[in-house]
């Protein structure tokens, strides 16, 4: 089948650190043709080093090449604005996270993308890790029973944190409740240059309805793993039978159920190759006293390393739906989900912990006060996608 034409839109640290090295190893699948930055010296940097064309106008680009797929990695906050101008112009995309900012936001950009036919795919990358792909795996196969509880403390959070829980629940959420917390924090600068000189904190207690319930602690500054923060975290998923923490398995023999029920932890085994000079992870094999359950990766001949699997899963998702005319992997729906909540564990902590039931109901005050600020920085209400596409959005 031909290869698809794609464009990058934001050429910036997820560009250029994350999604452009990937891009360069799939070209059976893609023909990268263009690079469109606001910030005109960084477009003609990756359009030289890719022997692509580069742009600082979407609308240019949109108009000058013939586009099959835009992997967009610009703001959160334009995000809407972005996928619904390419929708409009019939072409397909693959949209960083968070999906957008509020669910009207949200929304406009996934009834655009059915009005006009194309397919959107949003970039939870999470779930996608090799490590992820086995544990939901070990679940599935009922290693540590029924799922009870989920522990994610001091790693990512946000919708990437309750994406991450509501898979491992293998529920949908019912309630949460969310505690909120700022307080100063001296002038800092992370290692993704974002500036902060607060840190807003959050803990989240969720049920769901098969249920299994979850809580979650993050904050701005455990994401940035700074001032220390961040150095120590839970990842822990309670089950009937056993559990998981981090990336072992702790499984009770039946000879040990009736004295101590002490487990015995099994950790996976990485399977390697070198292709090019790079380390490709071949599978993961986690084997146990009765069986080995593995999973395969299916990006190896792309010579893609662990760390890019996720990156090489999301752009192959959105060219298979393109393809073969289905959905795409992970899907808009599913982002967001993840983004309504993370927006709920937000207002409850504005509503004195007043527990929130899904599906939320009208605009939030959390979205709310979001639109406000959005229209008092960049001049434009939030659903004024046309006047909006020419805004200069910086990055955070």
């Amino acid at each position: 089948m031909a290869k698809l034409n794609l464009a990058l839109i934001g050429a910036g640290r997820r560009g250029q650190g994350a999604h452009l090295p990937v891009i360069a190893k799939l070209g059976e699948v893609y023909n990268f043709v263009a690079v469109c930055d606001v910030n005109e010296a960084v477009a003609k940097e990756v359009g030289q080093k890719h022997g692509v064309k580069a742009y600082t106008s979407v609308r240019e680009m949109v108009s000058k090449e013939s586009l099959d797929v835009v992997d967009v990695t610009v703001p959160g906050e334009a995000h809407h604005v972005v996928c619904c101008f390419l929708a409009q112009a019939g072409i397909n995309m693959l949209c960083e996270t968070p999906i957008a900012n509020t669910l009207p936001m949200s929304d406009l950009m996934i009834e655009a993308a059915q009005r006009h036919g194309v397919k959107l795919e949003v970039a939870e990358n999470y779930y996608r890790a090799p490590r992820e792909r086995l544990r939901l795996k070990v679940i599935a196969e009922g290693v540590i029973g029924k799922v009870s509880r989920i522990y994610r403390i001091f790693y990512e959070g946000g919708y990437h944190g309750m994406s991450m829980l509501r898979l491992l629940a293998g529920g949908q959420p019912k309630a949460i409740l969310g505690v909120t917390a700022r307080s100063e924090v001296i002038p800092i600068t992370d290692r993704m240059k974002r500036h902060h000189t607060s840190e807003n904190w959050s803990l989240g207690y969720l049920d769901f309805d098969n249920g299994a319930s979850a809580t979650m602690i993050y904050s701005n500054v455990i994401h940035a793993r700074s001032l220390g923060r961040g150095q120590g975290g839970v990842s822990q998923v309670d089950g009937s039978a056993g559990t998981l923490v981090g990336e072992e398995v702790h499984v009770v023999h039946p000879e040990d159920l009736d004295s101590g029920a002490r487990s015995t932890a099994y950790t996976p085994e990485r399977v390697v190759e070198t292709r090019d000079g790079v380390e490709v992870l071949r599978r993961l094999d986690l084997k146990l006293r009765d069986k080995t359950i593995s999973w395969e990766n299916p990006f190896a001949k792309y010579g893609v390393t662990e760390g890019q699997v996720a990156v090489a899963d999301e752009l192959l998702s959105i060219a298979s739906a393109v393809k073969e005319n289905r959905a795409p992997d992970y899907g808009a729906a599913a982002g967001r989900l993840d983004q309504e909540m993370n927006i709920a564990m937000s207002e409850s902590g504005l509503k004195s912990r007043e527990t929130i039931s899904f599906p939320l109901k009208g605009t939030t005050e959390t979205e709310n006060r979001t639109h406000a600020r959005f229209e008092q920085e960049f001049g434009h209400r939030w659903n004024e996608v046309d006047k909006l596409l020419d805004t200069f959005f910086p990055r955070r």
